[in-house]
């Protein structure tokens, strides 16, 4: 074991650190890359044209739901796929349009979603209703056939299902993702203006969480929470990054950011900032075993598995010649299984047009 010092990640000992911004805070760690066995590469579409999936969710029987979109002689739909424990499938009659969230109680109750619109799939097939014009969800989770909430990170109001109707539910803060840990108790994170939000539902409205004031890197950075995990009841983790225009030595515009982690103990807020320029956190999940997964930017993502203070990194596992795009991680309930979902292309082009819908998983 060694002492590894890993300046862009800042959420390290946050049992230890104040509730007030740090940085380059040391870690016992073990080398990087000893987490890299952990995740592998389990599938890479292989559908005519162009496919992309941007969001996973795992049943606790083992069933893997993923949404997004494939296209095929120009023209783009909605593409559902259904890992049932043995086998993949494609569903039929996918809504036209790409879907940018997907939530499942059961494998007759799933729903994915699009722009303004949400779909449910019963085990038969499809029946569309709509949200909104203004509501494109951007995360989606539920936590049985009568309870569904859908956010998005446009607008300041939740959707709920309560198993007849969809209602539109004001938030005090927009939203990007949602948690939805047992009914009556729901969490999501954001943004308020410039700064990180998180929020809380307690069966009948929903509440900012009283989260520490950061001291931002620069006066015109923004911080902004892109995802939120309930790992127990005294053990909440919010992710996401801080960003901010600048110059660089040569006078040319650069874009800088900073990681950004926020983390709930039971009693108080921990919230870190990353000391060095560096990709956002975009996704966070349980691991199953007290610890979580955090994801380092979609496009050929760093996969950090933090157990207490330790946090080890891994790349994403992809085909040599490829680089890989990793948008959504689920937990398998009961388990320390996860899967993940994004797409592989030929190296070197994020837009190539045989972009690949692609799967990993843990264990």
């Amino acid at each position: 074991m060694r002492t590894v010092f890993v300046s862009a990640m800042t959420a390290l000992g946050l049992a230890c650190l104040p509730a007030t911004a740090a940085s380059g805070v040391t870690h016992q760690g073990r080398q990087a890359g000893e987490a890299a066995s952990a995740w592998r590469l389990t599938r890479v579409n292989t559908l005519p044209g162009d496919d992309v999936l941007n969001d996973v969710t795992v049943l606790g029987d083992g069933s893997v739901w993923a949404a997004g979109h494939r296209v095929v002689n120009g023209r783009q739909r909605g593409l559902v796929q259904w890992f049932d424990g043995g086998s993949w499938k494609v569903v039929p009659g996918s809504p036209p349009y790409e879907l940018k969230a997907v939530a499942a109680t059961s494998n007759r109750n799933v729903w994915v979603f699009g722009p303004g619109k949400a779909a449910r799939w019963n085990g038969r097939g499809w029946t569309t209703v709509s949200l909104g014009s203004g509501f494109s969800a951007t995360d989606a989770d539920g936590t049985g056939a009568r309870d569904v909430w859908a956010v998005a990170e446009s607008t300041a109001s939740a959707r709920h299902w309560n198993g007849s109707s969809w209602t539109s539910v004001p938030l005090p803060a927009r939203a990007a993702a949602v948690d939805a840990y047992r009914a009556g108790d729901v969490w999501a994170a954001g943004t308020k203006g410039d700064r990180p939000a998180i929020m809380r539902w307690n069966g009948k409205s929903w509440a900012l969480a009283p989260t520490p004031t950061i001291k931002l890197p620069a006066p015109d950075a923004a911080a902004v929470l892109h995802d939120i995990a309930v790992v127990g009841p005294g053990n909440v983790w919010a992710v996401g990054g801080v960003t901010w225009e600048g110059a660089d030595d040569e006078g040319d515009d650069v874009t800088y950011s900073r990681t950004l982690v926020m983390r709930w103990n039971g009693s108080s807020w921990t919230t870190s900032i990353g000391a060095a320029n560096a990709q956002p956190y975009t996704e966070v999940e349980p691991d199953g075993e007290g610890g979580v997964w955090v994801v380092q930017s979609d496009w050929n993502s760093t996969l950090w598995h933090v157990t207490g203070s330790a946090w080890r990194s891994a790349p994403i596992p992809r085909k040599p010649g490829t680089d890989a795009a990793l948008f959504s991680i689920a937990h398998r309930p009961g388990t320390a299984t996860l899967w993940g979902a994004g797409f592989t292309v030929p190296q070197g082009d994020p837009d190539d047009p045989s972009a690949n819908g692609t799967f990993w998983r843990t264990r």
